[in-house]
């Protein structure tokens, strides 16, 4: 595996999507029993993560999973077009959030007479989920911006031609660095002698 040939947003790509199977193992949802109830019975509370949760807790978390399998393949020498690219790539991390978003919204809530007894709610794996998704979001749009794409053209990511044209393609052979090392231009003074400015 040569981590050379990931740029920084390949890296937290594949991080996120890490992270995001790891987080289905997590607390989504809790339900916890308060006070004298929960003395009585023995039982503080249970969670689920997001596979006992359901579909829409755990497709998400495979979906940013996917994504970042997909822009880690160059480290072990596996080049894959997608068509769209980073467009693709953040298309599909927005709508992970908003999945998880939606979730966390529909979540089964307590029934007014029983609040004094019952707490359940979002547990930090949802959260987290969210947060992930977030950062996938914004780093596939950093990527696609980068990569000289704008919101204006964003339908031409997907539209004919290369697969991945508008995406960043890393070099085969990774960074390498200038022969002798980085030299200004000779014609243009340090920055602390520019003319003053009209």
């Amino acid at each position: 595996m040569d981590l050379t040939k990931l740029g920084r947003t390949e890296r937290v790509l594949a991080i996120v999507g890490l992270l995001a199977f790891i987080d289905s193992f997590l607390p989504w949802y809790s339900v916890s029993v308060k006070g004298e109830l929960a003395a009585m019975g023995g039982v503080g509370g249970v969670s689920g993560n997001a596979w006992d949760v359901g579909f829409w807790a755990w497709f998400p978390m495979l979906l940013l999973l996917a994504i970042g399998v997909l822009v880690a393949l160059p480290a072990v020498g596996q080049n894959v077009s997608v068509r769209g690219g980073y467009a693709a790539f953040g298309a599909a991390a927005l709508l992970a959030t908003i999945i998880v978003l939606i979730r966390w919204l529909t979540y089964p809530s307590v029934p007014a007479e029983e609040a004094a007894l019952i707490d359940a709610g979002a547990d930090f794996g949802t959260y987290v989920g969210l947060i992930l998704g977030i950062v996938a979001t914004v780093f596939a749009y950093l990527g696609f911006t980068a990569a000289g794409g704008t919101l204006n053209n964003i339908g031409a990511a997907f539209q004919g031609g290369q697969p991945q044209q508008t995406g960043y393609v890393p070099p085969a052979e990774g960074y390498v660095p200038p022969p002798g090392g980085y030299v200004p231009p000779a014609e243009q003074p340090p920055t602390w002698q520019q003319p003053p400015q009209q």
